[in-house]
């Protein structure tokens, strides 16, 4: 019985020792198996931080590089684009840039021209639809200004006496003479706009209106006529641009004349000498203007005309003494300087007075040229201007040709 006890109790005990064994083995597997499944877990935390810091480093590393490699190929990359560009592609492609706008400028500017509203000399208003192809300038005071605004005529009237013509006018078809031109050879040239002169040509605004053909009546004496007028045709003709160019050149060139005049001036008498008799010029002739544009004492200033409009006062012998000019002008409407000196000589010379006078004395007198006095210069005004300074004043401007 004894020994059955010790030898269960073996048994228990070896089993109990068994048994507690492979408890530790299993457990040493579980321990074993957390453990690595928390080395993996480590080891994939650590990856992932590696990762997100090589991610958030790579963007620094490329912004730092990219602005560091930028400017160097963008500056090698100009050099290399640099020469590709030649110096006469620039110049092509720089014209080309600026001709546009020029030529938006120059369509706005024609189409902002008309219609053209005109008020004439003769008070009556003219409406022109579009600029005119045929014009025809009748007298020679405005197909001169008519060519030097960039227009063409036509058709002319004769030229007389020093009346000067532009040049390629020579050959156009002749009206006859300025003071009755043809009307019916005028009308079958089928002009589309007319430009007659004041004090001329206005009975024959009527005919023309009456065949439809727009026609304007001017006048042009002085010298802001001749400016206002310039700019007129500029406007007709739309060649504004090429008239400016004229009126400043006129406007300089009688500053410069005007800024050299002496401080005290001289007094003249301007005569009008004609194949019928001798006149006085007023202030609203040619002449007349030009002396106050000298700042000459004209001493028919304020003196009445002989008709009403005229330019012209009659002669007064007994004035022309009382004043004593210091220079006496002859403007003339003959065809040469020796008819308009016999007139001279017939009318005044036989007069005991005109000797006495101290311009005569002295040998003051001087001729106006025709193409500068009695027909207006028009954008060569300042020539005149010019003359008649040097014929008053020759100690500073030098004497006249002749």
């Amino acid at each position: 019985m004894e020994k059955y006890t010790n030898l269960l109790a073996w048994i228990i005990i070896t089993t109990l020792i068994l048994t507690s064994g492979c408890g530790s083995k299993e457990s040493n597997k579980r321990n074993a198996q957390s453990e690595s499944k928390i080395e993996q877990t480590t080891q994939t935390e650590t990856a992932k931080k590696e990762e997100q810091t090589k991610e958030t480093e790579q963007p620094k590393q490329t912004e730092a590089s990219n602005k560091e490699e930028q400017p160097k190929q963008t500056e090698a990359a100009k050099k290399e684009e640099q020469p590709k560009k030649t110096e006469a592609a620039k110049k092509e492609e720089q014209p080309k840039q600026t001709e546009k706008p020029q030529k938006q400028e120059q369509t706005q500017q024609k189409a902002s021209a008309y219609p053209l509203t005109i008020k004439d000399d003769a008070g009556r208003t003219v409406v022109l639809e579009q600029i005119p192809k045929r014009i025809a300038a009748i007298s020679g005071t405005f197909l001169g200004i008519l060519y030097a605004a960039g227009g063409k005529s036509i058709a002319r009237c004769d030229a007389s006496g020093g009346s000067p013509l532009p040049e390629g006018t020579n050959e156009l078809p002749s009206l006859g003479h300025v003071s009755n031109p043809d009307m019916e050879k005028l009308i079958s040239l089928q002009p589309d706009f007319v430009i007659l002169q004041r004090g001329i040509h206005d009975k024959f605004t009527q005919v023309l209106e009456a065949s439809k053909i727009p026609v304007i009546v001017l006048q042009m004496k002085t010298y802001d006529e001749v400016v206002s007028k310039l700019k007129l045709f500029g406007d007709i003709c739309n060649t504004a641009d090429k008239v400016k160019p004229l009126i400043d050149t006129m406007e300089k060139k009688i500053n410069e004349i005007v800024s050299k005049l002496p401080a005290k001036p001289k007094k003249v008498v301007i005569l009008y000498a004609t194949s019928q008799d001798v006149s006085v010029k007023l202030d609203n002739s040619i002449a007349g203007n030009v002396a106050q544009i000298l700042k000459i004492k004209n001493i028919a200033t304020g003196m009445k005309p002989d008709k009403m409009g005229s330019e012209s006062t009659p002669f007064s012998m007994e004035k022309i003494v009382e004043s004593d000019p210091d220079v006496i002008l002859v403007t003339t409407m003959v065809s040469s300087r020796e008819i308009a000196e016999e007139r001279i000589k017939k009318d005044l010379e036989s007069n005991p007075a005109w000797s006495e006078l101290r311009a005569v004395k002295e040998k003051r007198i001087v001729y106006l040229p025709q193409s500068h006095f009695l027909y207006n210069p028009g954008e060569r005004f300042h020539e005149a201007v010019e003359y008649m300074a040097k014929a008053v004043y020759p100690e500073v401007y030098g004497n006249v040709s002749n």
